[in-house]
């Protein structure tokens, strides 16, 4: 049981994040191991992944849109202008937090294997600016975070990349107090999402709340969303993350007629599928893991509840919901550019050949697609800095970076302002598929100012941290 517990709250958290993953169970535990392992450690031989997705464009090659961070430079690198930890003349030390996948369910497990590609692939092209990249992989371990920090801290690296852990919370102030910038995957708590030091690729700031699906829904639905459901699991993440939900979609124009915290793990879901049925539920979420949801679903199925809407969040990217026939019709919103549709995304392509190189059996997730992508909004800030690199003015590079999608990688985000997304779009589960439902072209999102909503300094909780 508290094996299944631990699952849960990582799933959550995934959930409250806004990011996906694409594991099953049996995936997602094949990459145990703890501790820190060099660059070396990855497959060393980036030059056939680095071509893939690769177009040839005025000032040199690009990954989809984005204009290739990495490569030899215009001059061999030389000793940098200050003496920065992390910075030679030949190499940039990073590294890369995570929670690995071992004994249990976790929603990162891609993360690092992600990392590893983009730095062998990186590499393959020259490195920034001449510089090599070599990676320190440190374990979170779920519940150890700020142990995890303090290791980034005396590891001598540069910069912490790429990185996502469920208790990201623990080691926020430490990573500030010791001078460190990071660039994370994702962020899973106020703490280090509002964090000073931290610019991230698809920003998750608490006190914001992505609405565009809500809309896009009501529109299609506007009957559903009269009569609308929420559940939520009895942890704390997820508690918060439906309160968020609910004032969000409330000044969306929904309205709910159904409001439940449910056990942690329960073995069935009937009683909370006969009380919707009978309030006349038409539009139904849950903030839970997708075990759990696929429970409520089948129960729902059982008991002939069928609403209008099943509208889930992103951790609902899973194999695991497609093998439940309840599923069927449900809808699940993205962030990143769908796997289905790689074959219309270079950028997309190029993740997925330079993760193939790596040989791992973790499979790519949407989360290890936003670890490449914080990759190269690193090197994209490092490569302007030239010679003159320090934590600074890394920090004040990325700020000054309003529009960002790794190239064709997810949705348009503005890292350097730390503002919440405006886009959204929709997989459909359809004849055990996921099928995209909105926009209907490729590798699109719908994007718009009036989809972010303000939640005020609600679920900010005074997180917003100051180097001391």
């Amino acid at each position: 049981m508290k094996i299944r517990v631990v699952a849960l709250c990582c799933a959550i958290a995934v959930l409250a994040s806004a990011c996906g993953s694409r594991l099953s169970d049996e995936e997602l535990a094949t990459g145990g191991g703890t501790g820190s392992a060099s660059a070396s450690e990855g497959s060393g031989d980036a030059g056939s992944a680095s071509s893939a997705g690769i177009s040839e464009g005025e000032g040199g090659p690009k990954i989809g849109t984005l204009a290739v961070p990495c490569g030899k430079g215009d001059a061999p690198p030389t000793e940098p202008t200050e003496k920065v930890e992390g910075v030679t003349k030949d190499a940039i030390k990073i590294a890369v937090i995570s929670d690995k996948a071992g004994q249990v369910k976790v929603p990162t497990a891609s993360i690092e294997e992600s990392m590893q590609a983009y730095v062998d692939w990186c590499n393959g092209f020259g490195g920034i600016n001449g510089r090599k990249l070599e990676l320190t992989k440190i374990d979170s371990k779920l519940f150890s975070h700020l142990e995890a920090t303090k290791e980034a801290c005396n590891a001598g690296v540069f910069a912490i990349v790429g990185s996502g852990s469920v208790t990201d919370n623990q080691g926020a102030q430490q990573m500030v107090d010791c001078g460190l910038v990071e660039v994370p995957a994702y962020t899973a708590t106020a703490a280090k999402g509002l964090s000073d030091n931290v610019v991230a690729p698809v920003p998750n700031p608490s006190n914001f709340y992505p609405i565009g699906g809500a809309t896009w829904v009501k529109q299609q639905h506007p009957k559903a969303a009269k009569k609308a459901a929420i559940l939520a699991s009895s942890i704390e993440t997820a508690k918060v993350q439906a309160e968020r939900i609910k004032l969000a979609y409330e000044a969306a124009g929904y309205e709910f007629v159904y409001d439940k915290t449910t056990g942690v793990i329960q073995e069935s879901y009937a009683t909370e599928a006969s009380e919707m049925k009978a309030k006349g539920v038409e539009w139904v979420t849950m903030v839970s893991a997708t075990s759990e949801t696929a429970k409520l679903l089948r129960d729902m199925k059982t008991q002939g509840f069928e609403p209008e809407v099943i509208d889930l969040g992103q951790q609902y990217y899973d194999p695991e919901l497609l093998a439940e026939p309840g599923a069927e019709g449900a809808i699940v919103q993205l962030n990143t550019v769908p796997f289905e549709e790689v074959d219309d995304s270079p950028a997309l392509q190029a993740y997925m050949a330079a993760y193939d190189k790596v040989g791992t059996k973790v499979e790519p997730t949407s989360l290890g697609v936003q670890a490449f992508s914080a990759g190269l909004l690193f090197s994209t800030a490092a490569k302007e800095l030239g010679n003159d690199i320090t934590r600074e003015k890394l920090l004040d590079q990325l700020r000054t970076i309003h529009e960002w999608d790794g190239g064709g990688l997810h949705f348009l985000a503005d890292p350097g302002a730390n503002k919440s997304s405006n886009c959204f779009m929709y997989m459909e589960v359809k004849g055990g598929k996921f099928v995209r439902l909105w926009p209907e072209k490729p590798t699109t999102f719908d994007c718009d100012d009036s989809y972010r909503f303000d939640l005020k300094d609600d679920f900010g909780g005074g997180a917003t941290l100051k180097s001391n």
